[in-house]
């Protein structure tokens, strides 16, 4: 299935940044950066929108979790990008776990007429994941692209893949987005 994007389509991009790279073990980070990069040419291509999403410990909520709550400190190096935004690109920063909390992304993404989005990043099982729903629950056509998308656990990667993706919009690869021999 090879999908044409349009102006309708936005890629978010969540947490593709040096200090969630450490972390993951499903693919290749250099894969997946280059796959991340396809596409977003492709999106741009299309008249579509690219939006980094950066994760920001020091901006978590407050709610107490199991190791611990509120803001953590993280180096500065910590949100620096992995790949090159143009310099149309949105560049937003979240504290919590979807990229549309407090962040003002709907709200961007309605403006500028998007009905489809693309989600991609680090890691699988926590933003992508947490960012993927909020997009289904909005009323978003949803794709999740499982080579452009990594995680700390294989396992966990491959049943989100499996079981939960599939309920909440498109499972592809970057090949079926972005064209043959363009990954």
């Amino acid at each position: 299935m090879t999908r044409t994007r349009t102006e309708h389509t936005a890629l978010i991009v969540v947490d593709l940044q040096a200090g969630t790279a450490p972390y993951q073990r499903t693919h290749p980070v250099e894969a997946v950066v280059a796959n991340v990069e396809t596409l977003a040419r492709a999106t741009r291509g299309g008249g579509g929108t690219v939006v980094f999403i950066r994760h920001d410990p020091a901006a978590t909520p407050a709610g107490a979790t199991q190791y611990g709550g509120g803001p953590r400190p993280a180096p500065v190096a910590y949100g620096s990008l992995l790949l090159e935004r143009a310099d149309a690109d949105g560049n937003l920063t979240r504290g919590g776990w979807s990229a549309f909390a407090g962040t003002g992304l709907d709200e961007r993404l309605r403006t500028d007429g998007v009905t489809e989005v693309v989600v991609v990043g680090q890691a699988t099982t926590f933003g992508v994941e947490s960012t993927a729903r909020a997009a289904y629950d909005l009323g978003y056509d949803v794709v999740l692209v499982e080579d452009a998308t990594n995680d700390p656990d294989p396992d966990a990667h491959a049943a989100r893949f499996r079981s939960v993706f599939p309920a909440l919009g498109v499972v592809v690869q970057t090949a079926d987005l972005a064209g043959p021999g363009a990954a």
